[in-house]
């Protein structure tokens, strides 16, 4: 009886050690993700031909985000804007207008969407220029027209890991 006691002991002092030495394994642990800093300016140009009074739709969203879930604050068209996220449309671009979005704080997960319906006759053009830490990422312009199939869309992600 007493051999039996010392051979459980002893299992149990061998199974502890060793569940140890494998709980304990450096492999196992988790590699820090970290993320590059955006500091975006974004400028959408719509032209004058687009028209809230024909229906035309056009809408921007745009998001930033730092590792620790804060949102950051944006500078629209001069004015601090303080929101989870941007979202303008057809009354802030009736006419023709110019927006002018920048980052006030780097940050490191977000996104840009721009989307255009065209229901009147005359075409009206989107043309944006999209900076990150004052390099172009991207410059573009389409024209939107009526009946056309996809409508326009376009989304940037800011979430690059380094």
């Amino acid at each position: 009886m007493q051999i039996m006691k010392i051979k459980s002991m002893y299992l149990m002092v061998l199974t502890l050690v060793t569940l140890a030495f494998v709980g304990c394994s450096k492999d196992d642990d988790p590699k820090p993700v970290n993320f590059k800093d955006h500091d975006i300016t974004a400028t959408i140009t719509v032209s004058k031909e687009f028209k809230k009074a024909e229906n035309d739709k056009f809408d921007v969203s745009i998001s930033g985000m730092k590792t620790n879930s804060v949102f950051v604050d944006w500078n629209v068209n001069g004015v601090k804007v303080t929101d989870d996220i941007i979202n303008l449309g057809a009354d802030d671009f009736n006419g023709g207008k110019t927006v002018i979005f920048k980052s006030l704080e780097k940050f490191q997960v977000g996104d840009l969407t721009m989307s255009g319906i065209k229901f009147g006759a005359t075409p009206f053009t989107v043309t944006w220029k999209i900076e990150d830490n004052g390099k172009v990422v991207e410059e573009g312009s389409k024209v939107i027209v009526k009946g056309a199939d996809p409508n326009f869309l376009k989304v940037f992600r800011f979430s690059e890991v380094e």
